[in-house]
């Protein structure tokens, strides 16, 4: 229903992944040092006996709080959860909780009660107008940049809000420059212009808002003029982005992960979930709306099931203190610590030790502060890591399981925002020993003890308990497919909506809260502002003499999925090399050209970092953008990723957003200067970035 056929080149290489002579494809067990690449064979049973039995060591030793899991759709999240809640412990180590879909998610509970700048795309048909703002998804949704393109055809326009021209900035009736981590200040220009000239629906405002008069107040202090100079976004363009957005007859609003690395991003957010609702157009087709859930039981990355945490004792959860609204038991949407907290609990074991870590995921690319999470990998007691390749944090691990490939595994996709589930039914025997990701942690559970505190007694049993409240089995819905949840229009209005079965929102108030009453009580602004980021041309002019280029990371390209296929020969053709993108000024200015090497170095570490140079017309002669997830592959992972892994320079802060941390991963500062390729050898570069460390 989503993709209607369409495949970008993972999946149109999925042959490759899945065949790769690279793969992991029996259970590895670490035989030399820590990081040493030095593996031994084991059979399933030794693996999961000795995991299980140094996890119980652990739990004795230090509790159940000392065990953290890790994992990120579309891998078996729920398998995690539950296993979580079966040992009782705490640590749901969600790299990403301080930015990506979690502040999304909390910025929009906080306003509507539910998700609501996440666009379904399946009936985007009938948009006049759409806005993307800090979102790619030529390059990172495919299936959802074509139904932007079905609409487009259908004459819908564009607004792009990204610093740099991406393909849809390109195809845009509007494209909004924004300078990196200023997002916030550019909604107060649009806010300020459409209430200033009266472009907005006075009487939905009045029936179905909260705290109008104070937005009102704030977005005055934001005249184009001044929201000009901070963004670097001409003053015509903030009104006419305001008049497009008004006269459209059905507009829509999406946003993501670029909005949310600038900072102070939960402002951010809901200061864009704002617009939608001065113009009054809400849960109407074609619009931003809520779309019912489908009745399957969610991964708490959604905060979509109730019956998950129960388990846990939320009370003594990491980050619980410092941001009780991210974590705890009073966290607005599922509770996570901000990884900054855990990362800390490794090295120090403050407030209490984290001594264990299973993950499906690769935090020594994905993570901040690269050299920093390398330091709390090494240090824990037992490393476990289910994946398809030797990725860099399995280059680290005690263990490494083989799991399968999308071709080979029975499972649940699901999306967030979305009405629908689809079925992933295995279409080959899986190769070797992988298994599916998820029964191994089931089987260690049960061998650690814990198997009557699981609901299911095996992977099977899982997929058909998740389906139950649906009152399907798992291959009642391999044969149908998909299944898709009947909407229908304005909800809010017929009591769809809140809990209570009365008419409104599902916030406290009933209301669309311009101001929270949930961000009142717990000491915040209930009222969203602009922030300048920390590390900026503005809020450190001495710095930035010194490193005069504003730095955005973590992007991604279509080849690559959280480093997923930079191990694949066709994809790496594709795109060999990890890149910095600077405009032909910039490029000009340094004395390099396409296809040259720079050193990057930023004021967050002394350590630095190489990239191909890309020339990108339309950039900002002060922008340049560091392609983020990279390593390169050779006989040293580790070393690969300390050579070109943007997260080197991208510091773990948890003290930009009051109310998650945040991060500002979009917005540091650099400077570059070319090297030699000659000279280039990735192995002693990442050597002698280990040499500063010592």
């Amino acid at each position: 229903p989503l993709s209607k056929g369409y495949l970008c080149p993972k999946g149109k290489y999925s042959a490759e992944i899945t065949f790769s002579p690279k793969r992991v494809l029996y259970p590895q067990r670490r035989a030399g040092e820590r990081g040493s690449g030095r593996w031994e064979r084991v059979t399933w049973d030794e693996a999961l006996d000795d995991i299980a039995t140094r996890l119980n060591a652990i739990i004795e030793r230090d509790g159940a709080r000392a065990v953290a899991v890790q994992s990120l759709p579309p891998k078996d999240y729920y398998a995690y959860d539950v296993f979580l809640d079966a040992i009782g412990g705490p640590t749901f180590f969600k790299h990403d909780s301080h930015q990506c879909f979690t502040p999304q998610l909390t910025a929009d509970v906080l306003t509507y009660g539910n998700l609501f700048t996440y666009l379904s795309f399946t009936d985007l048909t009938s948009s006049d107008l759409v806005v993307l703002w800090g979102v790619n998804p030529g390059e990172t949704n495919g299936s959802k940049y074509q139904r932007l393109r079905d609409a487009q055809r259908k004459g819908c326009r564009t607004i792009v809000v990204d610093p740099r021209p991406i393909r849809a900035a390109r195809e845009a009736a509007l494209w909004l420059r924004v300078r990196p981590g200023t997002d916030a200040a550019l909604a107060l220009g649009i806010l300020h212009v459409m209430i200033e000239r009266g472009w907005y629906d006075r009487s939905f405002i009045e029936q179905w808002t909260l705290g109008f008069d104070r937005l009102q107040a704030r977005a005055a202090e934001y005249p184009p003029d001044r929201v000009a100079a901070i963004t670097w976004v001409p003053a015509a363009d903030i009104v006419e982005a305001a008049r497009l957005l008004w006269h459209a007859k059905r507009p829509a609003l999406y946003t993501f992960i670029g909005a949310t690395m600038g900072g102070n991003s939960v402002a951010t957010l809901r200061l864009m979930g704002f617009i939608p609702a001065l113009i009054g157009k809400i849960d109407q087709e074609g619009c931003n709306g809520f779309l019912p859930p489908t009745g399957v039981r969610m991964p708490s990355y959604f905060a979509a099931d109730a019956s998950l945490g129960r388990g846990r004792n939320l009370q003594e959860m990491l980050s619980a203190d410092k941001f009780p609204l991210l974590a705890g038991p009073k966290a607005i949407t599922a509770p996570y610590p901000h990884p900054r907290q855990v990362i800390d609990a490794m090295l120090t074991g403050k407030p209490y030790p984290v001594r264990a870590l299973w993950t499906s995921c690769n935090p020594m690319v994905g993570l901040e502060d690269t050299y920093t999470t390398m330091r709390a990998l090494r240090s824990l007691d037992l490393l476990v890591v289910s994946e398809l390749f030797e990725s860099p944090t399995a280059h680290l691990a005690d263990y490494v399981l083989p799991i399968t490939t999308h071709l080979e595994s029975n499972a649940i996709a699901e999306y967030a925002g979305l009405n629908m589930i689809s079925a992933r039914v295995r279409a080959l025997e899986p190769r070797g020993e992988a298994r599916e990701e998820g029964w191994a942690v089931i089987e260690v559970a049960k061998r650690m003890g814990y198997g009557e505190r699981l609901p299911v007694k095996n992977y099977e049993e899982l997929l058909d308990y998740r389906l139950e409240p649906m009152g399907l089995t798992f291959a009642q819905l391999a044969r149908m497919g998909s299944f898709m949840r009947a909407n229908e229009p304005e909800k809010f209005k017929t009591g769809k909506l809140r809990r209570d079965g009365k008419p409104g929102f599902n916030t406290r108030s009933g209301k669309i809260e311009f101001a929270s009453e949930v961000l009142a009580e717990n000491g915040y602004d209930p009222l969203p502002d602009f922030v300048e980021p920390p590390l900026s041309p503005v809020s450190t002019p001495e710095i930035a003499s010194k490193y005069p280029l504003v730095l955005v990371s973590g992007t991604r390209s279509i080849e690559y999925y959280s480093t997923l296929g930079i191990e694949i020969p066709k994809l790496r053709k594709r795109r060999p090399f990890p890149t910095l993108e600077m405009s032909p000024e910039t490029a000009a200015e340094h004395g390099v050209v396409a296809g040259d090497w720079v050193e990057i170095a930023a004021p967050t570490t002394d350590k630095t970092i190489v990239r191909k140079v890309a020339i990108v017309p339309g950039m900002h002669p002060k922008v340049v953008n560091a392609e983020g997830l990279w390593y390169m592959p050779g006989e040293d992972v580790i070393e690969g990723t300390l050579a070109v892994g943007a997260n080197v320079l991208t510091p773990l802060r948890d003290d930009v957003d009051p109310v998650l941390g945040g991060s500002i991963a979009r917005c540091i500062l650099c400077r570059i200067a070319k090297i030699d390729e000659k000279q280039l050898d990735f192995r002693r570069w990442a050597q002698r970035q280990m040499a500063r460390v010592a």
